[in-house]
């Protein structure tokens, strides 16, 4: 571990390694730590790492890392994290968790709404879909599950960020919720490459809660399909990774850099370097 002060930051960190820790704040007390997104896995290794040591990480595809040590992210995650696995586990037990509230869980909405509604089903009409994705998967398990949910956009666009989801997998704040009685599953947060963002419980809209370092709120703006709720004065500057988290995210939890496949702009031949460098780290 580094020696460097909690508090200590550095100006050189990349947006990815931004998102990651703010997203590590989601991961605390006794829940079990689950991300849709390459960000939110690594961020809940760190929180482990550094300031969470209960939470229960669940990585790898074949679900073999139940309460696994916050190893180095890779593209097979299993080969790395079952020797440090406490167990095995299944899908009949990963709802069974969900069911109990157990899950705090990241998602990757391809869509998001003004009112925190989320799409990872289709884009365009249901009957006759322009893009058919995963469906709406455990979205509304967690919805009437899960105390929270919190959402990763790893580029923040008016095609993301949008008035009205085409598809509601998952429903935000607003009449319907209330006329519902749901209480549950309710938007935590917003991360983009821009900022994070809060939902107004009301329905009335989305608003900044921080912005990334060098970006405005005129920024955010444009790249959002909707109107920004108005800023109760200065908006306040996301922190800063300490030299301590960049330390753990690039030497102990992502020496490969698989953080990158969340860039806003991945570069070109980036699965075929992370496989040849996976292969030389596991042989």
């Amino acid at each position: 571990m580094s020696s460097a002060s909690p508090r200590s930051s550095t100006s050189d960190f990349t947006v990815e390694e931004q998102v990651i820790t703010v997203l590590a704040d989601i991961y605390r007390g006794e829940v079990i730590a689950v991300s849709a997104t390459v960000s939110g896995d690594i961020a809940a290794r760190l929180a482990k790492a550094l300031y969470a040591p209960e939470i229960v990480l669940m990585a790898g595809g074949s679900m073999a890392g139940f309460d696994c040590a916050p190893t180095p992210k890779v593209l097979n995650d299993e080969w790395v994290t079952s020797p440090t696995a406490a167990r095995g586990s299944d899908w009949t037990e990963a709802f069974d968790f969900i069911s109990a509230g157990k899950y705090a869980i990241t998602m990757g909405p391809v869509q998001v709404d003004r009112t925190g509604s989320c799409n990872i089903s289709v884009l365009g009409d249901w009957r006759r879909p322009k893009v058919a994705m995963i469906g709406s998967r455990g979205i509304p398990d967690d919805m009437v599950r899960l105390a929270e949910m919190t959402f990763h956009v790893r580029r923040h666009t008016p095609r993301a960020l949008v008035e009205k989801v085409d598809f509601r997998c998952g429903l935000g704040f607003g009449p319907e919720r209330d006329r519902l009685g749901l209480t549950l599953g309710v938007p935590r947060m917003l991360v983009t490459d821009l900022g994070v963002f809060d939902f107004d419980r009301t329905g009335a809209g989305m608003s900044v809660r921080s912005l990334h370092p060098g970006v405005t709120f005129d920024d955010a703006q444009q790249a959002t399909g909707f109107a920004l709720l108005p800023p109760d004065g200065t908006v306040p500057t996301t922190r800063p990774p300490s030299a301590e988290e960049l330390h753990w995210i690039r030497e102990r939890l992502d020496p490969l850099g698989v953080r990158r496949l969340d860039s806003p702009k991945p570069p070109p031949g980036l699965l075929a370097e992370l496989a040849e460098r996976e292969r030389e780290l596991l042989s």
